[in-house]
């Protein structure tokens, strides 16, 4: 089965709360300044990174596309190609 990597800039996200309200198996407020967690992510230099499944794909592609800061990038890891990339990448 295809696994998708997502990739979150928590330091740039704003608090806009998009990818909770589309993705919340995945994706939190967090109490204590506001802003996104990627559940069961791990740090990677400056990135939070998480392994999807096929399944959970669309909502978190939905989630991405509609962030307003753009800090959510998802990559197939099957064939390497971003299906959506950072704001400023």
């Amino acid at each position: 089965m295809v696994k998708y990597r997502i990739e979150y800039k928590r330091e740039a996200c704003i608090g806009a709360a998009v990818c909770a309200a589309y993705a919340p198996d995945d994706w939190e407020m967090a109490d204590e300044d506001g802003l996104a967690d990627l559940t069961e992510a791990k740090k990677e230099g400056e990135v939070w990174v998480k392994f999807i499944e096929a399944e959970d794909l669309e909502k978190n592609k939905l989630a991405a596309e509609c962030c307003p800061a753009r800090v959510i990038k998802i990559v197939n890891e099957e064939t390497g190609k971003v299906l959506v990339e950072f704001d400023n990448d």
